[in-house]
């Protein structure tokens, strides 16, 4: 039987869908004053297959960020205010890290950041939920605010808090929590159309909407931009160098081949972005 790696994950191989080709008829997101239409750079929705790979089950910790560096020397986050996490946030996923620190815990790690794709499939699963749990927005079951009154919702929470939440493969908090550092380039996706200026900027991707809202809204619209932007194929960008208090990452390991897991032959994994 195959010793997956431990936290982590199988994600078989196998068709799945990613991105979609609903349109924002109405404008909606523009006249909210928000920056791109709803659904513009998730287009067009493709059926694709990846190769099979493993996933974290939940994101990174803070304590399994101090022991990286503790190893390594690695600059802690500034809000441990020293070199260790506050007490009792042990298991509240790491944040304040930017995307060469989350790429060299990886690395040291002996694991990468996952690829968009291999974190929507991870997130939709084969069928294509538009959520992790399945096609209906659900309150409550993610970590996410829901209200512009409590724009922070119930806080940071330690990771598999909210078990509804989990991925078809299982997978926790891939929705809610914090967003999540993935390995590759703001860049459209072959076939879209949409125009914007962000796909020029060298810029991040982040998946999976945090905790932290998503801004100043009446009641109403604040839940509609939330159950959107919750969405698993939404898609975020950020500076490779911005360290903010809701984004964290999971890390993904390639599956050796079925004669490397016979064999024990140890295949190299990829190489980190260069940006």
């Amino acid at each position: 039987m195959e010793k997956i790696p431990q936290g982590m994950v199988l994600i078989p191989s196998g068709e799945f869908t990613i991105g979609t080709d609903r349109i924002d008829e109405e404008n909606h997101a523009l006249l909210l004053g928000l920056h791109k239409p709803w659904f513009a750079d998730e287009s067009p929705e493709r059926r694709i297959d990846i190769a099979d790979f493993y996933i974290d089950r939940y994101e990174v910790t803070n304590l399994k960020y101090y022991i990286f560096c503790q190893a390594t020397d690695h600059k802690p986050p500034r809000y441990w205010k020293g070199q260790k996490f506050p007490e009792g946030q042990d298991n509240l996923p790491v944040i304040e890290v930017n995307y060469f620190d989350a790429s060299e815990y990886a690395e040291w790690a002996g694991k990468r950041l996952p690829t968009e794709k291999e974190w929507e499939k991870a997130a939709r699963g084969r069928a294509g939920f538009i959520y992790p749990w399945g096609d209906d927005f659900m309150p409550g079951v993610a970590n996410l605010a829901l209200s512009p009154r409590k724009k922070k919702g119930q806080g940071l929470k330690p990771v598999g808090s909210f078990p509804k939440s989990a991925s078809p493969y299982k997978v926790q908090d891939m929705v809610g929590n914090v967003w999540e550092w993935v390995w590759e380039y703001y860049q459209p996706y072959p076939g879209n159309t949409f125009k914007t200026p962000a796909y020029e900027k060298k810029q991040i991707v982040v998946r999976g909407l945090s905790y932290m809202g998503v801004g100043h809204f009446s009641k109403k619209e604040f839940f509609k931009v939330v159950s959107l932007k919750a969405r698993a194929s939404y898609r975020e960008h950020l500076n490779p160098l911005a360290r903010k208090k809701d984004v964290g990452f999971r890390c993904a390991k390639n599956r050796p081949s079925f004669i490397e897991r016979v064999f024990g032959i140890k295949s190299a994994q990829p190489k980190e972005l260069v940006v």
